[in-house]
């Protein structure tokens, strides 16, 4: 009988050397593969929103649905709960690049890109958007990026291009 207690009273103590990690694998998220953006909406939305663009939300969806276009890939080195290194990106005319970096721990987010907007609004916004972000959420196949500017505050959707 003092053995099974023993035994039990042992398997009861198990979950107190089993931590819990509650951060996100940065890496696995962001590295490895191209984001490509399905839309801005407000945040709380799941709609595009249109009033900021400046153009008609078809000729939005038809750039949002060229190739290679509205793209993002991260490149980084994982240190501690932080990731940061090299981002590339494109728009329909102009290529992109910049810095970032990702905290796991708060999904704090961080970039600096650089591109031509061209007089295009969707870029206009795809560059703030990035710019302006100061948090993530998602997993290795969706990706948010979270801004807030003198409209309000959104959200970029980013799904991995195929």
């Amino acid at each position: 009988m003092k053995v099974i207690y023993k035994i039990v009273c042992l398997f009861m103590l198990l979950p107190l050397f089993a931590g819990c990690n509650d951060t996100d694998d940065v890496a696995a998220i962001f590295t490895g593969k191209t984001w490509k953006l399905s839309f801005i909406a407000r945040e709380g939305e799941t709609r595009m929103y249109e009033p900021f663009w400046g153009i008609s939300k078809e000729e939005t969806i038809k750039k949002l649905n060229l190739a290679n276009t509205y793209t993002i890939k991260f490149e980084g080195i994982v240190e501690g709960d932080v990731i940061e290194g090299k981002i590339n990106g494109t728009t329909v005319t102009s290529n992109l690049s910049g810095t970032w970096s990702a905290n796991a721990k708060n999904n704090g987010f961080n970039a600096t890109i650089k591109g031509q907007s061209d007089n295009d609004k969707l870029a206009e916004n795809f560059l703030e958007g990035i710019n302006a972000a100061a948090s993530y959420q998602g997993d290795e196949n969706n990706l948010y990026l979270i801004y807030k500017n003198s409209k309000g505050t959104f959200r970029m959707f980013f799904r991995v291009l195929k």
